[in-house]
């Protein structure tokens, strides 16, 4: 598996990136019901807001800060159930980690893995830099910060899975151990939080969920209607503009391609992809599939919805629907 965590080709694509700047806010997708914050967080986010971030390794026998990103409000892009996502003045983009619990279900069997053999997950460097934060530290200090070394070691491990499966649709992401940089509440300096993050390329295009319109209005409890009302999805293509019988054949493929590889991991491995629209991008102009987000739960902690025998079957089915829109 360490093979899969070479990272040559990955720098090679950031450094590209970080020479050319950023695309136009209003190219970059947007997906419409990516969630935002919540007005407190809002107004919390613009009193003290982060500045930047930057990478932590273990240099002269020492903590090590380099590669300075600046980050703020106005750089916000949304946040997902594990990660706030932020553009970069290139055309990167970066996640800070949100805070997990170990009751989290993204701490399952691919955790434990990691936890048992960090070393197979992690770099000789990390592994020194964790326990040289470990150190005067009490059980809880330590358990902290090594559950932040082994979570970043699952992101890499559930990235390389994905990544040797469907090599060709795996964005060039680089994980690492970062310090976020949040402006103090009283008085100046900042204030420092240790998460894993990862940066990633910036890709012009659209996620699904961006051609989805709502449709009639799905089954529920009157309940459920009247606080939470949801859509069954339709598809509009046309908001791609004009495409070629042959890139809609190509994008058809690669998502079968993605449903196939993740039935085998559900049916083989008892593992679920969250191959959910928002976590998947067709790029413009070049119509390519790009799988961005790489989190995998064991089958059994998985939120399954009702109906499907297994709960990656849901998002395969919308998907499904998403190709029949094709018309081809």
């Amino acid at each position: 598996m360490r093979s899969a965590f070479d990272e040559e080709w990955i720098d090679r694509a950031l450094e590209k990136a970080r020479e050319t700047l950023a695309p136009r806010k209003e190219l970059i997708p947007v997906d419409f019901q990516l969630r935002q914050h919540s007005l407190p967080r809002r107004i919390y986010e613009r009193v003290v807001p982060l500045s930047h971030v930057m990478r932590l390794q273990m240099r002269y026998e020492r903590p090590f800060l380099d590669d300075f990103m600046p980050v703020g409000p106005d750089s916000y892009i949304g946040r997902g159930s594990y990660k706030f996502v932020y553009s970069l003045p290139w055309r990167m983009v970066v996640k800070v980690g949100k805070n997990i619990m170990p009751s989290d279900p993204l701490c399952g069997s691919l955790f434990r893995e990691v936890a048992r053999e960090p070393e197979k997950f992690l770099k000789k460097e990390e592994l020194e830099l964790m326990e040289f934060l470990c150190r005067g530290r009490t059980t809880a200090g330590k358990e902290k910060i090594r559950f932040n070394f082994y979570r970043l070691g699952l992101e890499r491990y559930s990235y390389a899975i994905v990544k040797q499966g469907l090599p060709d649709m795996v964005l060039p992401t680089r994980f690492f151990m970062g310090i976020r940089y949040r402006r103090s509440l009283f008085g100046r300096g900042h204030t420092e939080t240790m998460r894993p993050m990862d940066t990633q390329l910036m890709l012009v295009g659209k996620h699904l969920k961006e051609l989805a319109v709502s449709g009639k209005k799905a089954k529920q409890g009157r309940v459920g209607q009247f606080f939470n009302p949801k859509f069954e999805f339709e598809f509009d293509i046309g908001r791609f503009g004009a495409v070629k019988k042959k890139q809609l054949e190509k994008i058809r493929d690669d998502l079968l391609r993605l449903v196939g590889f993740t039935e085998a991991l559900a049916e083989k491995e008892k593992l679920i992809l969250d191959i959910h629209t928002e976590n998947l991008i067709i790029t413009i102009p070049e119509f390519e599939l790009k799988v961005f987000d790489f989190h995998i739960f064991d089958e059994h902690l998985y939120t399954a919805a009702r109906g499907y025998d297994r709960p990656e079957q849901e998002h395969i089915e919308v998907i499904g629907k998403f190709i029949d829109s094709f018309g081809l």
